[in-house]
């Protein structure tokens, strides 16, 4: 404050300089003092001079500090003491003033790439748009989820479901939408959760996705292992004496002359029921295995050394199996003793389609990207009918007779302890594919 009283002194004793040499011209001029007018005229030209260069300076001065804040310049200095400078204490001011500008936007900046770099690196997607449908912001989350590479446009997203960009924009705030997505075997549910916010009088749509697959996967293996506990327990615990009394029943039976016509009748009967009492315990000691699969130990497995393995087991098969890995060098961090459990599976179920047609084919081959790597299993059998596929890995249910429905639902919570995925596709009359999705 007190520089800035200095600098007014200054210019009032300029001005009031400049007002007493101009009196002093027009006395002078007055008493025809020539040589003393030129010189005084002189004087006044050269303090009009310095004022307007000081002037000029300060002007400048200010010019550069606009220009500064305005293409954000940090690299400009204000030095006081420099010729170029007007007054030191007004360039000192402009300096302190340009520092904190700098240090704000530096503060700015960093908080900017902070919250950036947090909204790229966490697992939920957030795709910001205006109320026209234009992208203002997004982050990698989206595009994984999405399958893309770019998205510039809202209107790329009709590439993977047509209605998808209109659905976006009529999303209601505060309401949870659920999508689901199959692409390339991946089969994905995801939240979409809206939010309004108003920037700079401007009206924007942030939408958080949410990949929540794994979590109803998760809910839904846990909801019928412990269904299948509960039934096994009460089943079990049932069937033992039943079984038991059976057995001794039988044999008293066996012992009774044969004189008591009741006798061979009473037989069949026990041994009817002792019969389909150990069958439908053998029935629930095949479901107990859906509750007791071990954690897979996960070690580096060459697709192509898997094949080779499988390929030696399929050798003699009647039906010609073929195993094409495109990459040999393709691995994948699985268990391999579950994942070989799968896969005979599934050729078991394709042997099983394909028994009957005239020129039957099993191909089994590798498929990968930047995200995953995908085992298909293929068939050209007669295929599964629509309204079975969405319950194929469902417990119990089967669409072969005398099948357990055990086999699929096995080989899906196998997929899930390996955080991958297995999908089918079926066209009736044209074969099915089944395939095995591994994350890189």
């Amino acid at each position: 404050m007190k520089s800035f009283q200095n600098s007014r002194l200054i210019l009032l004793l300029q001005s009031g300089s400049l007002v007493f040499l101009s009196v002093l011209l027009g006395i002078l001029l007055m008493k025809s003092l020539w040589f003393c007018s030129l010189f005084t005229f002189f004087v006044i030209l050269l303090f009009i001079l310095h004022i307007d260069k000081q002037q000029q300076k300060l002007t400048e001065m200010v010019m550069r500090l606009i220009t500064a804040i305005r293409f954000s310049d940090f690299s400009l200095s204000f030095r006081p003491g420099s010729k170029k400078q007007a007054d030191p204490r007004l360039t000192q001011a402009m300096e302190q003033a340009l520092k904190q500008f700098r240090e704000k936007m530096y503060t700015l900046e960093e908080q900017h790439l902070y919250y950036n770099t947090l909204l790229s690196t966490i697992d939920s997607g957030i795709l910001v748009l205006n109320r026209n449908g234009t992208i203002e912001w997004y982050n990698k989350t989206v595009l994984r989820e999405f399958g893309l590479t770019s998205l510039r446009q809202l209107s790329e997203l009709a590439a993977i479901t047509p209605d998808l960009p209109d659905l976006l924009l009529r999303l209601i705030p505060g309401e949870t939408h659920i999508l689901r997505l199959e692409q390339v075997g991946r089969v994905r549910e995801i939240a979409l959760n809206p939010v309004i916010f108003r920037i700079q009088g401007k009206e924007l749509l942030l939408i958080s996705l949410k990949n929540i697959h794994s979590v109803l996967e998760n809910n839904e293996i846990e909801a019928w292992q412990k269904l299948i506990r509960v039934l096994t327990h009460e089943i079990m615990n049932s069937l033992a004496p039943i079984i038991s009394l059976s057995e001794t029943l039988t044999e008293r039976v066996a012992r009774t002359t044969t004189e008591d016509a009741t006798s061979p009748v009473m037989l069949q009967a026990l041994e009817a029921i002792h019969r389909r009492s150990k069958g439908l315990l053998e029935f629930v000691q095949n479901y107990r295995k859906l509750t007791r699969i071990p954690a897979p130990e996960l070690v580096p497995l060459s697709l192509e050394e898997l094949f080779t393995g499988l390929r030696k087991l399929h050798a003699t098969s009647v039906i010609p199996c073929e195993f094409i890995c495109h990459d040999p060098r393709l691995q994948i961090q699985a268990d391999r003793t579950q994942i070989e459990q799968v896969l005979l599976n599934l050729i078991r179920n394709a042997e099983e389609a394909c028994r009957d047609i005239p020129a039957p084919l099993i191909r089994i081959t590798t498929q990968s990207d930047t995200t995953q790597i995908t085992i298909h299993v293929e068939d050209n059998g007669p295929g599964i009918v629509p309204e079975a596929l969405d319950k194929i890995f469902v417990p119990f249910f089967t669409t072969k007779s005398g099948g357990s429905g055990i086999g699929l639902s096995l080989c899906k919570q196998i997929m899930t302890l390996h955080k991958g995925n297995i999908t089918v596709k079926s066209q009736t009359g044209a074969g099915s594919v089944f395939t095995l999705s591994f994350r890189r």
